[in-house]
């Protein structure tokens, strides 16, 4: 019997790695993969803002990965959801308890001030929120370019 696996995307670069992990996941064990995208909303003297992405970034990148998880023969749907600021990791629980997934999976960030602390503010918020599996996925690194050495003749 196949389940869901939630994948929760922002508009950073690093929502490749955990795409590409859900993918295989999904691949291997016939799970549907339901990518969410929240959005963020501040409230203030001059009204309602959206403070996460750029309008209709946040739809596009969620459209994306579900094309290229369908391409892929994955079952694989998208959400779209609004939560005030602070309160992402929140409405990610609360989508996984509607849909009763199997897991929560999302890229990590790296950004956090701490080099050794991989995990960002909704990453650590969800591992302590979670009654279910969260799988935070790397970025997957860069490449290093290698330099050849260059001989150099060196006469006396």
């Amino acid at each position: 019997m196949s389940k869901t696996i939630l994948l929760a995307v922002d508009t950073t670069d690093h929502v490749a790695a955990a795409a590409e992990m859900a993918r295989e996941l999904a691949g291997d064990s016939g799970d549907r993969v339901l990518v969410l995208h929240v959005h963020e909303f501040a409230v203030g003297r001059f009204g309602r803002i959206q403070v996460d992405c750029v309008d209709g970034e946040g739809e596009r990148v969620a459209a994306d990965i579900v094309t290229s998880l369908r391409v892929a023969g994955v079952a694989a749907e998208s959400d779209i959801r609004k939560t005030p600021v602070g309160h992402i990791a929140k409405a990610i629980i609360s989508v996984a308890e509607e849909c009763d997934a199997r897991m929560i999976m999302l890229g990590s960030t790296s950004s956090h001030d701490v080099p050794h602390l991989p995990f960002g503010n909704v990453s650590l918020r969800l591992l302590h929120l979670a009654t279910r599996p969260v799988m935070i996925v790397p970025k997957a690194p860069v490449p290093v370019n290698t330099v050849e050495p260059i001989a150099v003749a060196v006469t006396g």
